[in-house]
């Protein structure tokens, strides 16, 4: 099955690099919500709905928190809404403030989605031959933050009825066994790893990740969506201008293509995920 999870990890990375870049440098608020759903809808089918719907809360705290400050701090903007102690509240703001949130929502998912399918395993084939130490640093470290968190909720768990009802005290001490744990795990890491010899020679690479038909395809459709969306940018088709007045680039071919491109870019992943889904249903189906 050809699920997204399985392309080389260099098509994933050229595939997030392109997402993540206009999601980040844009403000066109049609974009930023193409790339907002898409990254919910992933995360939806991959982890679940109610697995979703546990993180959906700070989610939309940020996203609140975003659009409610920047207006109590900017007064930017020629359409004013409301005064509070002679002090303008604007349209403008508050658009500003909500776009970006939608940017920072779509960001953060989309790195929440990169987290689940690069592995330690793929940053070190990517990186492994050019920096090997930052590499294998980096995949250190996206190793020990979960299993970090892992060992404190099982400490957490063996010493409930340690500290009676002072809860504080009980995420104090388990906080306190747990990096002692994740401590000596790393010297007894440190020490495998010298006498295994790392970093006495050159090593040498195996790599299970084949660079296929598929992946090339992946690829091609990925950068010449990408292409497009960035010719509709540099061309101003998807103009949006908040301050000192709102105003939307107007609705052209051009800026119509570019936003069905980012739209099929953006949702890649979930459609051939749901494709996937779909017929290994249909195939059970007829058993």
């Amino acid at each position: 099955m050809l699920r997204f999870n399985s392309f080389n990890p260099i098509a994933q990375l050229v595939y997030f690099l392109a997402v993540l870049s206009v999601s980040m440098f844009t403000w066109n608020y049609i974009i930023l919500l193409l790339s907002l759903i898409s990254a919910v809808a992933y995360s939806v089918l991959q982890k679940g709905f109610k697995a979703f719907l546990k993180s959906f809360f700070g989610y939309a705290m940020i996203f609140l928190l975003v659009t409610i400050t920047n207006p109590i701090f900017s007064h930017k903007g020629i359409t004013p809404l409301v005064f509070i102690n002679d002090v303008p509240i604007t349209l403008e703001a508050i658009v500003y403030g909500a776009v970006l949130g939608l940017m920072l929502l779509s960001v953060i998912l989309w790195f929440s989605v990169f987290n689940s399918v690069f592995d330690s395993e793929k940053l070190i084939y990517i990186f492994g031959r050019i920096l090997p130490r930052l590499a294998l640093l980096f995949s250190m470290v996206l190793h020990f933050v979960p299993k970090f968190i892992l060992v404190f909720k099982r400490t957490l768990s063996a010493q409930s009825d340690f500290c009676g009802k002072n809860k504080f005290k009980k995420y104090i001490v388990a906080f306190s066994a747990s990096v002692s744990v994740m401590l000596e795990g790393s010297v007894q890491t440190a020490d495998s790893m010298s006498a295994r010899g790392y970093g006495v020679k050159k090593r040498s690479f195996y790599s299970r990740f084949p660079f296929t038909k598929s992946d090339v395809a992946f690829t091609a459709v990925t950068l010449t969506m990408f292409f497009v969306v960035l010719s509709a940018f540099a061309t101003g088709q998807l103009s949006f201008q908040i301050y000192p007045h709102i105003e939307m680039c107007d609705i052209t071919v051009v800026s119509i293509l570019g936003m069905v491109s980012f739209g099929v870019l953006s949702f890649m992943p979930f459609i051939i995920e749901l494709k996937e889904e779909l017929v290994w249903k249909y195939s059970l189906s007829k058993i």
